[in-house]
């Protein structure tokens, strides 16, 4: 495979079942479905392939891209039309954090010493088993969401 491009490699390998271990004397890489076998035909110099399997493996190669282009352009819309909702989402889903796992006050006397008891439920209440599983909840969307947001930008 020594001299041969890479892009021609990569044009064999549309329509061949391996590449690795091929050589000039084994002619078409190609493989044929119908006969379960390789073309073996000459290949083209400075190509593993024959004319018509080259020639099959450019149409399936630009079909590939057109396929790729069109997937990129969807993914583009589709950000465009979600960004809206994801970053109100992500608004909330803040807001939902800094509710469940905020101070229960500004006031920082409140936790030294003997603190009124409706704070000690509260602070009780934040390590609650069912509101940390919330917040890893809340965190883990809202990681995802700042990943869908920023992914573009």
């Amino acid at each position: 495979m020594n001299g041969i491009p890479k892009t021609e490699i990569g044009l064999a390998s549309y329509v061949a079942l391996r590449v690795d271990d091929w050589t000039p004397e084994h002619g078409c890489c190609a493989w044929i479905d119908a006969s379960d076998r390789q073309c073996g035909r000459d290949a083209l110099t400075e190509s593993m392939l024959c004319t018509r399997h080259r020639n099959l493996a450019l149409k399936r190669h630009e079909k590939h891209v057109k396929k790729t282009l069109k997937d990129q352009q969807q993914r583009i819309e589709y950000r465009a039309k979600m960004l809206p909702e994801w970053e109100a989402e992500l608004a909330q889903v803040e807001a939902d954090m800094e509710r469940y796992g905020g101070a229960p006050t500004t006031d920082r006397a409140a936790y030294g010493g003997a603190a009124h008891p409706s704070i000690q439920r509260q602070q009780l209440r934040q390590l609650s088993d069912t509101n940390v599983q919330r917040m890893a909840k809340l965190s883990r969307r809202a990681q995802d969401l700042r990943d869908k947001i920023g992914a573009g930008q």
